[in-house]
């Protein structure tokens, strides 16, 4: 078994292992990132059962090695925690999808991505738009 939780682990399904993602834990945890002022936060919501995760994922982490402070990231597995995720759905009016992708700026979405249009290069391009905006 540790064999195949090694693989799970590789493949993305276990615990995000890099230091910059916030996990939350509760909706309390998460509810900030929509408040006005909050900044500029990614919210990626992955299912360890899901196979295309595991590329948006990385994608995501390579763009969040390129800019570890820009901003917060934040990853919510969503069969571990479906309040979070209903309650993201609820807030910002978008269907679930997993994988998925949300740029949230000062409690605004301004961009989402699910499946396969999570690239780094999207990722980046949708950060580098939204700090252009801001300034």
């Amino acid at each position: 078994m540790s064999f195949l939780n090694g693989l799970r682990g590789v493949l993305g399904g276990s615990s995000p292992g890099h230091t910059n993602w916030n996990e939350p834990d509760t909706v309390d945890d998460i509810r900030y990132v929509f408040s006005p002022n909050s900044g500029m936060h990614l919210l990626y919501k992955h299912s360890n059962s899901c196979g295309i995760c595991f590329f948006s994922k990385k994608s995501v982490e390579t763009v969040m090695k390129a800019h570890p402070d820009t901003l917060k990231y934040h990853f919510v597995e969503v069969r571990q925690n479906r309040e979070i995720s209903n309650f993201i759905q609820n807030q910002t009016g978008i269907k679930h999808e997993s994988p998925q992708a949300l740029l949230v700026h000062n409690g605004k979405v301004l961009w989402n991505a699910s499946h396969g249009a999570i690239t780094d290069s999207a990722v980046a391009e949708a950060i580098a738009s939204v700090q252009g905006s801001s300034t």
